[in-house]
């Protein structure tokens, strides 16, 4: 689980999403709009994602 959110970090999925996502799939925080919803884009496929902070924080951690 991720405690801090910050633009430009690279995180790695940790619980599935999707059947196209698979679980360890690196993606950088884009940014963090005024309602906390968090945008990223993966690392794989360049397609862009976006959470709610509180989801984000419960499905990611910090890539190694």
């Amino acid at each position: 689980m991720i405690d801090e959110v910050t633009a430009g970090a690279k995180v790695k999925l940790r619980e599935k999403i999707s059947d196209s996502v698979p679980v360890g799939s690196i993606a950088m925080v884009l940014y963090i709009d005024d309602l906390d919803n968090v945008f990223i884009e993966w690392v794989s496929n360049g397609r862009l994602t976006s959470f709610s902070k509180k989801n984000f924080k419960s499905l990611f951690e910090m890539a190694g």
